[in-house]
């Protein structure tokens, strides 16, 4: 990135988006509970019911930490601008395709005891997300690709 770029990039305004916050929040907090999810962020639910409601907003550190545990961006949950996810995690939103996911594992596995392979738990999680996240919106699981990322992955 030139410096230029980066200057215009330090230089755009942003701005909190109160009207959006409780919508985008909403999507971060996915299919878990109100009650579950506020408690991994370590919220009391009825504070996290105002932050859904837009009743009230959250510090800075309850922002990170929304952030963190929902695995997004924090510019996109605070003003919506950017990309929702943040990059570090291939995490999974909305309801889950549980015949697709099943599909994906058997893929994984099969792929893995095929070349001899095995991968840790927290390896094969983040593939088999990956995978879901690259799958969710396709018609057909092929094996061929999902074997040469196993292959790669392991």
């Amino acid at each position: 990135m030139t410096m230029d770029k980066q200057d215009s990039d330090l230089n755009r305004e942003v701005f909190w988006d109160s009207a959006g916050f409780a919508t985008r929040l909403a999507l971060a907090k996915g299919v878990l509970s109100t009650n579950a999810f506020a408690q991994k962020c370590g919220i009391s639910e009825s504070i996290f019911r105002k932050y859904l409601a837009g009743a009230s907003v959250p510090g800075a550190d309850k922002l990170v930490d929304i952030a963190r545990v929902a695995g997004v961006s924090l510019l996109w949950l605070a003003t919506g601008q950017g990309r929702a996810e943040d990059g570090t995690d291939a995490m999974v939103r909305g309801p889950v395709d549980v015949d697709l996911l099943e599909t994906l594992l058997e893929s994984v596995e099969g792929g893995l005891d095929e070349i001899g392979a095995t991968l840790t738990p927290a390896k094969k999680a983040k593939l088999v997300a990956a995978l879901y996240s690259l799958y969710r919106s396709s018609e057909d699981v092929r094996k061929a690709p999902v074997l040469e990322l196993v292959r790669l992955a392991s």
